[in-house]
Formats: C-alpha cells, sequence, structure tokens
C-alpha cells in the first residue's frame, strides 16, 4: 500500500487537543500521500466543531460501526483515551484497517495486546506505537535482553497532574516546591495517571515490562515544561536520557512532542519520510 498512488486514507478517533492537531497537519496536506477522511468521537459537540474546521470532505461519526464502514479508511489513530483503545481496537484491525495507538497504557493488559496483534496478523496490518513523549525507545529495544534497571522520572506542574486519580488527595493542597506525588511500578502509574505517563506503558512495552519498570511522578510548582528522565542500566552499561517537553498549549498534561512523534510515524508509514533507527 505504501508505493501505492493512492493515497492513504486517515481516521481518527478523538477530537481533542491531539487529535485536532494531527487532524489539521493531515488536512493542511502537509503529510504526503495521505488524506484525511473520517472523524470519530462520542462527544458530538466537539466532533462537529472539529469538522467544521476542516475540508468538506472530512465527515464527522457519533456511531463507530459507521465510522469504520467508511472504505476510503486505512489507518485509525486512536487520540482519545485508554478505554477508547480496549472499545475499540480489536474492532478496527478486523475490519481491515491499521491502527495506532497514542494511549499506550491499555496495551499493558498483556491478553490484551497479544489479542490486539493477533488479530493484526490476521488481517496483515499494522499495530503502531509512536515514541510520544520520550525519545530513546531504539536504545531500550535493542538491549532489553540486557537491561537489569529502568527507571523513569516524570516531573510535571500540578497543573498537568490536575484530574488524575493519582493526584487526588494533592487536589485541594497548595503545592509550594516539589513534592513526589507517586513512586512504584509503571503498572500501577499508569492506573493512577492514564492520561499523563503514556511514556511508562510505552518504555515499559519497549523494555522490561510494566512490573519491572519503576516509575516517580513529581509535581513542581515551579516548572514550566514536563520533564522525563529514563535512567536504564544493563550489561551494555548505562542510558541517561532526559526530555524537557513543552505541555500542549490546550491540554497541560501531555507533551506537543507527542503529536510531533504521531505525524512523523504517519510521514514514514505514508512514505513520505525515511524511517531511521531500530
Amino acid at each position: 500500500m505504501k508505493n501505492e498512488l493512492k493515497k492513504i486514507g486517515i481516521g481518527i478517533i478523538g477530537c481533542g487537543s491531539i487529535g485536532g492537531d494531527i487532524a489539521r497537519v493531515i488536512n493542511a496536506g502537509d503529510i504526503s500521500n495521505a488524506a484525511l477522511v473520517a472523524l470519530f468521537d462520542q462527544d458530538e459537540t466537539r466532533g462537529k466543531s472539529l469538522e467544521s474546521r476542516l475540508h468538506k470532505g472530512v465527515r464527522y461519526f457519533s456511531d463507530i460501526d459507521h465510522f469504520l464502514s467508511n472504505n476510503k479508511l486505512d489507518l485509525i489513530i486512536e487520540c482519545a483515551s485508554p478505554i477508547a483503545v480496549r472499545d475499540f481496537g480489536e474492532k478496527i484491525l478486523s475490519s481491515n484497517k491499521h491502527l495506532v495507538v497514542m494511549s499506550t497504557g491499555a496495551l499493558l493488559d498483556g491478553t490484551f495486546f497479544q489479542n490486539l496483534t493477533h488479530i493484526a496478523g490476521l488481517y496483515g496490518k499494522e499495530l503502531l506505537i509512536p515514541s510520544g513523549a520520550i525519545g530513546g525507545l531504539d536504545a531500550i529495544r535493542s538491549v532489553a535482553h540486557q537491561l537489569e534497571e529502568v527507571t523513569l522520572t516524570t516531573t510535571k506542574p500540578p497543573s498537568g497532574l490536575s484530574g488524575s486519580l493519582g493526584f487526588k488527595d494533592w487536589e485541594d493542597t497548595e503545592i509550594n516546591s516539589k513534592v513526589i506525588i507517586y513512586q512504584g511500578s509503571a503498572m500501577e502509574a499508569v492506573k493512577l495517571f492514564p492520561a499523563n505517563v503514556n511514556v511508562a506503558a510505552s518504555l515499559s512495552l519497549a523494555g522490561l515490562g510494566a512490573m519491572e519498570t519503576k516509575v516517580k511522578v513529581i509535581a513542581d510548582p515551579q516548572a514550566s515544561s514536563n520533564t522525563h528522565e529514563i535512567v536504564a542500566k544493563g550489561e551494555f552499561g548505562t542510558f541517561r536520557l532526559t526530555f524537557e517537553n513543552q505541555p500542549h498549549p490546550k491540554n497541560p498534561r501531555t507533551s506537543y512532542l507527542s503529536v510531533l512523534s504521531a505525524i512523523e510515524l504517519l510521514n514514514s508509514f505514508c512514505g513520505s519520510s525515511p524511517k531511521i533507527g531500530t
């Protein structure tokens, strides 16, 4: 498909800040060989609002079956939530479409992840996972068999953690200095901060797994960026990777790098940029 002249039809699930940014980039023609075809969001107001700002060929759907029945769709980008991945992931792949998962926390359910990869194989489709708000996953994957320890420390301003289950006890607390909000496994971190630490899930999938990957979440009122520090140790030596990302202007819980990562994945998939790295 990548070598054909026919443009790859893209559908987006989730019309919030991330989905909206990706939609506008595709709609502007900035990803060659890609065409934005359809949008899905259970929030009709949000979905129709985004549809109204795109070219007339893009259709919004509030029904997932009607959305997936569009025969112009080749690839679906999930930009909604782990719940959306669990609810629609298998249906998307079995409808003969490629799937990009942004809410990678859903993939830490081993049985569910295996089912997705199995269905993708049956239909000859790809299950694609962007790097998101971090880099270095290619390096982690290349030494996965030698890894002994992986630690992720995520530091965000309190506003970037607000609304998550793991921040519930801190919502009414005035935080004046750095404070550790969580310290434990990536598995538990993703449950407590589902919209905040997708990077923990992606890092786990690339390396030691969610139970062995250690995560620390820090709230820092002085922080102006979302910082992710990865330390990986093993027979190969030690990696130290730090990413100081600007928060998304419309959603402080995520980093704008997540959007750029998905756009580059689409560029590579659609054949408009070379694949570099492992």
